[in-house]
């Protein structure tokens, strides 16, 4: 028991009140800034409640003032803090594009709403895609997840979701973003990343992880199966793995491409767009001299590219760009001065 509980027991109710904290217990301190507020707003509260009194109860403002600081430091020692510390209601995502039909579905009411760009995501919710829909979200740490049409996937909290069934394509930024860990639990296994993009699907009875950049550990109950990039795992319910190898671009990566969220060209340099292309669609760019190369650093583009997918915004981007040309090859995009 602490000093202030000590200080605290006295006949009656503060000896009730004394109870009741040696019950509650050393907790868990909040943020130092967290605990300042709160006592200011306590503070607050109780000069307005006693400037509303009558003149003859001053005198007993005092003593009881100490009384409900103590118990506020307690409250907030015990988890009763401030929302933006516990972060309670704060949305875990807000949905960056959505195309064809996605909805959500809240806790509180139960219902399905239509989900649109802008929309925010709050854990438990859950979002579902139509046959014809796909949608991606952004966290606030910058983290990208994009789900396939025909997907289930619950957000069980900040940085954990669970995926019943379909594909979600996630983009934790390259290793060494900062980025906060984001899981993705499934009836065969927990999937983890480090500095990724990867798929995960549940399909035929099986949860299948194709790895596009950085490494994943799928945590099955035993030694976790480790993929790395250019690497696709299917884990059986039985916990068997198979591994194969798979292209970091092409077919399989199209309907997360599909759905990425614009890039906003204006005022950007075309060096900075096909950085972005690139890594969008798993293939490396080349330049085939220094001069292209200066050429795409210095050209500022304009205009937009707003609901194309990134093949189609690198056309459109090079069709307006006439000093340079560009050819996608395999895993390539190659840039070079025109005219060569």
């Amino acid at each position: 028991m602490n000093d202030q509980a000590q200080n605290l027991e006295q006949p009656g109710d503060d000896a009730d009140l004394a109870a009741l904290l040696r019950a509650v217990g050393p907790r868990e301190q909040p943020p130092a800034d967290v605990a300042v507020e709160v006592r200011a707003r306590v503070a607050a509260e109780w000069r307005a409640t006693v400037a509303a009194r009558q003149p003859a109860r001053r005198r007993v403002v005092q003593p009881w003032f100490a009384v409900a600081a103590s118990v506020a430091t307690v409250a907030i020692a015990a988890g009763i803090a401030l929302p933006r510390w516990i972060g309670a209601g704060d949305p875990v995502a807000t949905v960056a594009r959505v195309s064809g039909a996605a909805a959500v579905r809240h806790s509180a009411d139960g219902a399905w709403q239509p989900l649109t760009a802008g929309s925010s995501i709050r854990a438990p919710d859950e979002i579902r895609t139509e046959p014809s829909g796909r949608i991606a979200l952004r966290r606030p740490d910058g983290l990208e997840v994009r789900l396939d049409a025909v997907t289930r996937l619950a957000f069980d909290d900040d940085n954990r979701a669970s995926l019943a069934t379909g594909s979600v394509y996630v983009d934790a930024g390259a290793p060494g973003s900062g980025n906060a860990p984001f899981v993705i639990g499934t009836p065969y296994g927990d999937v983890r990343h480090l500095g990724t993009q990867y798929v995960a699907s549940i399909r035929d009875d099986t949860l299948q992880v194709a790895v596009r950049e950085g490494s994943v550990a799928i945590d099955k109950g035993q030694m976790p199966a480790v993929a790395r990039a250019g690497e696709a795992l299917t884990i059986a319910r039985d916990g068997a793995v198979s591994r194969r190898q798979l292209d970091v671009y092409g077919e399989s990566w199209r309907w997360a491409e599909s759905v990425a969220p614009e890039f906003a060209i204006a005022g950007r340099s075309l060096d900075e767009f096909l950085a972005w292309a690139g890594r969008e669609t798993g293939r490396k760019v080349v330049y085939t001299s220094a001069d292209a190369a200066r050429e795409a650093e210095t050209t500022q583009l304009k205009g937009s590219v707003a609901g194309l997918a990134p093949e189609a915004a690198i056309a459109a981007v090079f069709a307006a760009e006439p000093g340079l040309r560009q050819q996608i090859t395999g895993g390539q995009i190659r840039v070079e001065r025109a005219g060569r």
